[in-house]
C-alpha cells in the first residue's frame, strides 16, 4: 500500500482547522435563562432575531434545561405559520409576568408587528414599505410593567429599536422610556444604498419627504434619510450632504467592559433613532455623523445633534441593568449554521475591515457580535 505523505503546506492547514475545532469542541456549554419578545415576524426567515440565535448557538449558551436555544421557537411574539410564508401567524404570544419571572436576560428585539401589506407581499423584500391595517405589534402597558417587574427582580434588560417608536401606545413607551432611564424623540433614520429603490424605500417616506418640501422624490444614490413622525423628513445624501460614510458607531471613553471587543469608527448601515439620556443614564457608545458643511447646517436646522446616543446604560440599586440599543442592531441577514471553529468571530471581524461602505455584515462582526457576547457572558456569570 502507498504511503501518504504529508507535506508542510498540508500539514499547516490541517492544524489550521484541527486546532481551531478542538478548542471549540472543547469548550463548555453555558446555561442562561433569556427570553426574547419579537413581534416583528411575518416570514419564517425571523431576521429580527436570527442574528441573535447563531451568536446564542456559537457562544453555547443554552436554556436551564439544557437543550439549545432555536431561533423558531425559543421566542414570545408572531409565529408564522411554516407552511405558508404569506399566511396570517399562527400563534401569538405576549410577554407577561409568567414568562420573565427567573430570567438571567430578556432581550425586547422588536415590536415593530405584523401587518396586512407584508402577508399580500408574501416576501420579505416587500415588507413594511408601504402602510397597511395592524394585524399585531406594539409594546402593551402589561408587558412593559412585567420588563421593569423582572429588571427590579436583577433581571438584565436590553431593548432595541423600534421599542419604543409606532406602533407602541404613550403609555407602554413613557413606561419603558423610565425603566431605560431614556426619552425618545420621535427622530429615526435610515441609511440606503440607492435612494432611487423601490424594493427598499418605503412609499410612506416618499410621500411624507414630498408632502413637506412640495416637490418630487427624485434622489439618486446612497444617502440617509431622518423622519419625525409624518410632520417631517430630511435626506443627506452621500456626496452631498454627507460625507461616503456618513454615520459611524463610537465607544465612550473609558471604554465600558461590554464594548472592549467592539470597534469604532463602525459604519453603521440601517435604521436608528435619536433618545435622549436621562438623569443618571450612561452613554456606552454614540452615533458620530460625518457630514458636509451644508449636511451639517440640514442637521442644526432640525435641531438634531451630530453626536448621540447609541448605547445607553442605567443601573439602580437593586435592579439589574437596563441597556438600550439605539439601533435596529440584531436584524442581520446570518446564515442557520453554526461554524464549529474557535476564533472565527475575529477572523470575519478582520475579514470586514475593508469595507468602504456601510455594511450589515461589518456591523455584525465589528460591533453586534462582541458586545452581545460580552454581555451574555456577563449575565451568565451573574447567573452563576
Amino acid at each position: 500500500m502507498k504511503r501518504l505523505r504529508w507535506t508542510w503546506p498540508a500539514i499547516v492547514i490541517a492544524l489550521a482547522v484541527v486546532i481551531p475545532w478542538s478548542i471549540y469542541a472543547l469548550r463548555p456549554e453555558r446555561p442562561l435563562s433569556l427570553v426574547v419578545l419579537d413581534k416583528t415576524v411575518p416570514f419564517t426567515n425571523r431576521l429580527e432575531h436570527r442574528s441573535l440565535f447563531w451568536l446564542l448557538r456559537y457562544r453555547k449558551f443554552v436554556r436551564p434545561d439544557g437543550r439549545a436555544y432555536d431561533a423558531s421557537t425559543d421566542y414570545l411574539g408572531a409565529f408564522p405559520p411554516p407552511a405558508d410564508p404569506g399566511g396570517r401567524p399562527e400563534r401569538i404570544v405576549d410577554l407577561g409576568p409568567g414568562a420573565v419571572r427567573g430570567a438571567d436576560v430578556v432581550y425586547l428585539v422588536d415590536t415593530y408587528g405584523v401587518y396586512e401589506e407584508d402577508l399580500v407581499s408574501g416576501s420579505a423584500m416587500k415588507a413594511a414599505l408601504e402602510r397597511s391595517p395592524k394585524i399585531y405589534g406594539g409594546l402593551l402597558p402589561e408587558e412593559a410593567a412585567a420588563v421593569d417587574e423582572a429588571v427590579r427582580e436583577g433581571a438584565v434588560l436590553i431593548a432595541e429599536f423600534n421599542t419604543l417608536g409606532s406602533p407602541t401606545g404613550a403609555e407602554a413607551r413613557e413606561a419603558l422610556e423610565r425603566t431605560l432611564g431614556v426619552r425618545w424623540t420621535r427622530w429615526i433614520g435610515r441609511y440606503f444604498p440607492s435612494l432611487d429603490d423601490g424594493r427598499e424605500v418605503p412609499e410612506w417616506l416618499r410621500r411624507d419627504w414630498e408632502r413637506e418640501w412640495g416637490k418630487p422624490w427624485e434622489f439618486r444614490g446612497p444617502g440617509y434619510a431622518l423622519l419625525q413622525d409624518d410632520a417631517h423628513c430630511e435626506v443627506l445624501r452621500v456626496g452631498t450632504e454627507s460625507k461616503p460614510i456618513g454615520l459611524t458607531l463610537e465607544r465612550e471613553r473609558p471604554v465600558d467592559p461590554i464594548l472592549r471587543g467592539a470597534w469604532d469608527a463602525t459604519p453603521y448601515p440601517y435604521w436608528f433613532d435619536v433618545v435622549a439620556p436621562g438623569p443618571g443614564t450612561r452613554v456606552l457608545a454614540s452615533f458620530q455623523w460625518h457630514l458636509t458643511p451644508a449636511g451639517r447646517e440640514r442637521l442644526a436646522a432640525r435641531g438634531l445633534p451630530e453626536r448621540f446616543a447609541a448605547v445607553t446604560l442605567v443601573e439602580a440599586p437593586g435592579a439589574g441593568p437596563a441597556y438600550y440599543f439605539a439601533g435596529d442592531f440584531a436584524d442581520n441577514p446570518m446564515p442557520d449554521f453554526t461554524v464549529p471553529l474557535a476564533g472565527f468571530p475575529t477572523w470575519m471581524r478582520w475579514l470586514q475591515a475593508g469595507r468602504l461602505a456601510p455594511s450589515e455584515s461589518a456591523f455584525y462582526w465589528r460591533f453586534y457580535a462582541p458586545t452581545m457576547t460580552a454581555l451574555l457572558e456577563r449575565a451568565a456569570a451573574r447567573r452563576r
